[in-house]
């Protein structure tokens, strides 16, 4: 039997904040990754949809260690990265307010305490409106997860692809995986997140793989990562000092938070 032609699609952020955030093994390599999800299949082709983050005041390295993730997927001729973008904005919002205490609607919270106290004491007494709006910067990712769909059902109607593997827990491409099996193939969906899986992706998925933790344990670049023009990529500093994990202490020895359930705690 021949192997299935896959085309796996992965949601960049999605994936990074499921899996990847406040864990060593950010320093990822895709590839690796999905032929470890999928070791018997013919692999087509790798879609990485992410957009590049923002600068911010308490990160300022943020921008620079994701571009250079970015070409780090370079290397890789399987690995396509399809960017978005992120708008900034400043919006009024409501304050939680009416569902939290008032000393934990800011963080950090205010100093010293009696006095935010008595000044939110006074607010609640000139207050005419049955919320409190406060004006607040709202980053968006535009475009990553329309571009995953519609990649998705496009290979799918030409029939590029026997088989798709979405990488994600956005409810958002349900429609769109519903639409690609129309064309014949399986999709099946990887969720990155402790968190179940979305009810409307089990509902139009033909399977889900489960994202094993020892498979981002092993699925790691090298420090230094060589993309097809001879250039060096150097894995970024701040990620240098968790270096590739020791296989040979054992997956609780480097286990994030999330995976407590799996390895046990």
């Amino acid at each position: 039997m021949q192997p299935k032609r896959s085309g796996v699609y992965i949601d960049g952020l999605n994936l990074y904040h499921g899996a990847l955030k406040d864990t060593p093994y950010k320093w990822l390599n895709p590839e690796t990754l999905v032929r470890h999800l999928l070791p018997l299949d013919d692999i087509v082709h790798i879609r990485y949809f992410t957009a590049l983050v923002n600068v911010r005041r308490d990160d300022p390295r943020i921008q620079s260690r994701h571009a250079t993730y970015l070409r780090a997927l370079s290397s890789s001729e399987l690995v396509t990265v399809h960017r978005g973008r992120f708008t900034t904005r400043v919006k009024s919002r409501a304050l939680a307010d009416a569902f939290e205490p008032h000393n934990q609607l800011f963080s950090p919270r205010f100093r010293p305490k009696q006095l935010f106290s008595m000044m939110w004491a006074d607010k609640v007494r000139r207050r005419t409106d049955s919320v409190t709006l406060a004006r607040v910067v709202i980053e968006e990712e535009k475009g990553s997860d329309v571009n995953l769909g519609a990649y998705l059902v496009n290979d799918a109607a030409r029939a590029l692809i026997d088989k798709a593997l979405v990488i994600s827990n956005d409810s958002d491409l349900t429609e769109a995986i519903r639409l690609a099996q129309g064309f014949g193939i399986l999709v099946g969906t990887v969720n990155p997140h402790s968190a179940p899986t979305s009810r409307h992706l089990r509902s139009v998925a033909s399977f889900d793989i489960p994202l094993r933790p020892l498979a981002l344990v092993r699925s790691q670049f090298p420090n230094t990562v060589v993309d097809g023009q001879g250039r060096e990529i150097h894995k970024p500093r701040e990620w240098r000092e968790t270096q590739r994990p020791d296989l040979s202490a054992g997956p609780r020895a480097h286990q994030p938070k999330w995976m407590s359930g799996i390895f046990g705690k």
